[in-house]
């Protein structure tokens, strides 16, 4: 019988990444999920879909009966840890062989006493590492689709780039590659170590990318060192003051490293800033395709 995959996270951003992979590699899935009509809209009778949520143990005690690996991810929040860890002890209960999770970025972690979100993250890891499970634990990199979409909203606007982070250099990853990593992780004959710091190829300034979008738009672009913090909507205390703890750790410079862990595992090299700046700005473009520049968000 074919391995069963279970994925946490699965309706947002990333989860629907990896579960698409999945299905694709002919993997036997089960979402965990608040919203059974969410999946089913997503992937219909494709997988099996287990209703439940973090903070109800019986729930994710079914979610784990008979599951070979699981990847975790949840929501920034102050429940954060708690709740992967519920996790991580229903799969040792279950006898899961084996654990993908999504951790903070490095310099978050390395930086703990600077972040909330990178010390809830080492919580996690400890409590994995004391598990006895096999696991991977990912520490991407700033997400090309959370950190450049202010970028991207304000060149459609007409406007020049918002520098974030000040002048500081920052290796953006594509969640695309962050989940080909994490599908690797999860289907290979033997699980990788970690952690696995995942970057970008290159690192980039404001006024670096601002010469890109130039490119693209044909167009002069400047800089704007006017730029608000970008908050999600309805974000809670503990998310807004992670989110600004982020700002100031990539602006000192933390976010600036680069590894070749995505090429070493999957044979190509990450995508670039600007193949994601191109396909995100398409509809702008005299000859832009609307269809391209949503491809990034299926």
């Amino acid at each position: 019988m074919a391995a069963t995959i279970l994925v946490t996270g699965a309706t947002g951003r990333l989860g629907q990444r990896v579960v698409s992979r999945l299905l694709q590699k002919q993997a036997n899935v089960r979402v965990l999920t608040r919203r059974r009509e969410d999946a089913l809209k997503l992937w219909g009778d494709r997988l099996e879909i287990s209703e439940g949520n973090f903070s109800d143990p019986a729930s994710l005690k079914e979610a784990a009966r008979g599951v070979d690996a699981v990847f975790l991810l949840s929501p920034i929040g102050e429940t954060l840890a708690a709740d992967q860890n519920a996790v991580i002890d229903a799969a040792l209960s279950a006898g899961v062989s084996r654990i993908v999770k999504i951790s903070g970025s490095d310099w978050t972690i390395e930086s703990a006493a600077r972040s909330i979100s990178g010390t809830a993250h080492a919580q996690v890891e400890a409590h994995l590492a004391g598990s006895g499970i096999a696991y991977t634990a990912l520490r991407p990199n700033a997400w090309m689709q959370v950190a450049l979409e202010p970028v991207v909203t304000a060149l459609r606007n007409g406007e020049d780039v918002p520098a974030r982070f000040g002048d500081a250099a920052v290796s953006f990853i594509d969640a695309d590659d962050i989940a080909d990593v994490a599908v690797h992780a999860l289907t290979a004959g033997v699980p990788l170590a970690g952690p696995l710091v995942l970057t970008g190829g290159e690192t980039l300034t404001a006024l670096e990318i601002a010469r890109i979008a130039a490119r693209i738009l044909y167009r002069p672009v400047g800089v704007s060192h006017k730029a608000a913090p970008a908050l999600p909507p309805h974000a809670g205390a503990f998310e807004q003051q992670a989110i600004g703890e982020f700002g100031q750790l990539i602006g000192d410079g933390l976010a600036a490293s680069v590894t070749d862990t995505v090429h070493q595992i999957t044979g190509r090299q990450p995508r670039s800033v600007e193949a994601y700046l191109r396909a995100r700005l398409a509809a702008t473009t005299p000859t832009g395709d609307h269809s391209e520049g949503e491809k990034t968000w299926r």
